[in-house]
């Protein structure tokens, strides 16, 4: 054991250093870095609005397109792709809606590669953004009936069965496809038809357009079966009566205010909460909800001078702090970690949501009381690992502290009960709610660039997360656990033992993506009680150790999550190797050597001040969205030396 290494030093290092990036408030939040697609739709949004972004915003957009270029000029979805005729049309006509000449260094290269590839082939969501602004026309779209919403909640058609996200989005896409708007043609928009259409704006063939697609933006190509969707909904479209679908869009909008007024107006997202700014604003101008919401959109901002202004897809305190916390408890012996922890749960307990929204049912919600948000408690969508993992952070704050610290018996009761509303009829547990639908509906999917984005499933993430938080629940506080919690931790662990693949790993689906998930199904399997020999354990163990690399750390490639295989990476990730050494931690693993070496890989790659660098994305959604979380590689290895240190054997 005398080449076992002393993480104490590292320790130390990451733990002041994540010390510093803890908010006054007690929180911890590191920015969740995507793509500039939604930078552009809020230009968008502003052109369409009449309200021209001022000349600091307007500077900081271009400086982060100019930051988020690919080598060769243009955009895509994250900065490891080929380029995407989707984002690189978005950013190109933002940009010259925002007064940048088409031969400009900025954007010369996306005016010669839109010309080239042809923007008629957009992907749908594409297309009818560029409806919205004049540079397309509607009969190029295929149909977004607002009708689908009048269908019997029991078919698997109705958007109350798809995943909230998604039915979101085409909740307001419903409202504005049914009105047809387009902003008027300015100049400008005049001048960017001759740019980005070589043949002609007025030559287009539209009707033969709606099928279009380029092949290197998608993900999947429409089914067959949505492909005869499309045409029916395109008959209904011709034949519709004008008296129904009015009062289809004045239910929608109804759900649209509804979904404003119980998330602080901030909507689930910016991607559904911009079309509900617009779907408002065309009704009145003036509207007070949309004013509100028009200015709840800074939540989702981040800007400086130097990367620019940056709209991200989703905030993420509560789940940072709720890992921050966790990681910290490991380290208690740092100077300034107990009051950290003291005030980073009085964060965490102040965004519990503790009240039911009147309506939920009414608007095809959850009942949201208990649980907590993946950004803050304003956000209004609880999902259960974010309640989980919050719960576990709580324990771990309360855990051994002097007076006052106890967590809340009756709060942590209302998040048991809010994780048990996500649990699937298969054992496992889904995000925002349980699934649905029995029926996949993947083949209805018309996202084109994004899959496994049409219902809820069962994650092994979601599921090991729950579990962790029951059985500690229990454990500190039997009288939480009955009998429904009990059977929930079972059954969570049979599917987990089911969803195990033969190799002993399992696929995550919201990080990159056997390393991630073989994290989380560890964790949930020794929570529900499985010992160190566990097979099902030893085979995980196993998997993670043959993919151990010679210096020590692990490295998986985002490439497979395209299709569902692993890919080792050329080069070890940092967050990869925590993930990897904590699930062998915990899950009791005797092979010191390799976790040493794991340790040791973390060691050589911190930096002077503390923390590890950025590497590849490690999150992602929807098979293809790659997300760099930034404080991941922060508390991970924080984590991850912490346990190493606790655990180390003494002779070391």
């Amino acid at each position: 054991m005398s080449d076992t290494p002393d993480a104490g030093p590292a320790l130390r290092s990451a733990t002041e250093r994540l010390l510093q990036l803890q908010g006054a408030d007690g929180g911890f939040e590191g920015e969740v870095v995507w793509c500039p697609m939604l930078s552009a739709q809020y230009v968008l949004l502003h052109h369409v609005l009449g309200r021209p972004l001022g000349s600091v915003r307007r500077r900081r957009v271009l400086r982060y397109y100019q930051q988020s270029r690919l080598e060769g000029g243009l955009w895509s979805l994250h900065e490891h792709e080929p380029p995407s005729l989707f984002v690189t049309t978005l950013v190109y006509v933002s940009a010259r809606l925002l007064g940048v000449e088409p031969g400009d260094p900025l954007i010369e290269p996306a005016r010669r590669f839109l010309r080239e590839e042809g923007v008629l082939g957009i992907p749908t969501w594409g297309k009818f953004w560029l409806a919205l602004v004049n540079l397309y026309d509607w009969r190029g779209v295929n149909a977004i009936l607002p009708e689908m919403w009048g269908l019997p909640r029991w078919m698997p058609l109705h958007p109350s069965n798809w995943y909230c996200h998604t039915r979101l989005i085409y909740m307001g896409m419903g409202a504005l496809y049914a009105s047809r708007f387009q902003a008027p043609v300015t100049p400008v928009i005049a001048s960017i038809r001759d740019e980005i259409y070589p043949d002609g704006y007025a030559n287009a063939d539209w009707a033969a357009s709606r099928n279009r697609l380029r092949d290197a933006d998608l993900h999947a190509r429409p089914s067959v079966w949505l492909r005869v969707g499309f045409g029916f909904a395109r008959l209904l479209d011709r034949f519709h009566s004008k008296r129904v679908r009015a009062r289809h869009v004045e239910a929608i909008v109804g759900r649209i205010r509804w979904e404003l007024r119980t998330t602080d107006h901030t909507s689930i997202s910016p991607v559904s909460g911009i079309l509900n700014i617009l779907a408002l604003w065309l009704r009145d101008p003036d509207d007070a909800d949309g004013r509100r919401a028009l200015a709840q959109l800074d939540r989702w901002i981040w800007e400086d001078d130097d990367a620019g202004l940056r709209v991200s897809g989703a905030r993420s305190a509560s789940w940072d702090t709720g890992f921050a916390v966790q990681a910290l408890s490991t380290a208690r012996r740092v100077d300034g970690v107990g009051d950290a922890l003291r005030s980073g749960a009085g964060y965490l307990r102040a965004q519990q949501i503790r009240v039911s929204f009147e309506g939920y049912r009414e608007a095809y919600r959850n009942d949201p009381s208990g649980g907590w948000c993946f950004a803050a408690g304003w956000h209004g969508w609880p999902v259960t690992d974010c309640t989980a993992e919050a719960v576990l952070a709580l324990l771990a704050a309360a855990e051994g502290s002097a007076g006052g610290d106890s967590a809340d018996v009756a709060a942590l009761g209302d998040a048991v009960r809010f994780m048990l509303r996500g649990r699937n009829r298969d054992g496992g547990f889904g995000t925002y709610e349980a699934q649905r639908s029995i029926v996949n509906l993947e083949w209805l999917n018309p996202a084109e660039m994004f899959g496994d984005s049409m219902t809820e499933h069962s994650y092994v993430e979601c599921t090991a997360s729950c579990l962790a938080a029951l059985a500690a629940c229990g454990e500190r506080y039997p009288q939480l656990i009955g009998e429904a919690e009990t059977e929930a931790i079972s059954q969570g662990d049979a599917w987990l033992r089911g969803a195990q693949t033969a190799d002993g790993s399992w696929r995550g689906q919201w990080g990159v993506q056997f390393v991630y998930g073989t994290f989380f199904g560890i964790r949930g399997l020794r929570a529900a009680g499985a010992g160190p020999d566990d097979p099902a354990v030893r085979s995980a163990c196993r998997w993670l150790l043959d993919r151990q690399r010679e210096d020590g750390g692990w490295g998986e490639h985002y490439r497979g999550c395209y299709t569902g295989k692993y890919v080792e990476h050329d080069e070890s990730q940092v967050t990869q190797t925590a993930w990897a050494m904590i699930a062998l931690l915990e899950a009791g693993e005797a092979d010191w050597s390799a976790i040493t070496r794991g340790a040791q890989f973390l060691i050589d790659m911190q930096q002077a001040d503390g923390s590890w660098p950025r590497q590849d994305m490690a999150g992602i959604f929807f098979s293809t969205a790659l997300l760099d979380y930034t404080l991941y590689r922060q508390y991970f290895p924080l984590h991850a030396l912490g346990l190493y240190e606790e655990r180390r054997p003494s002779d070391a």
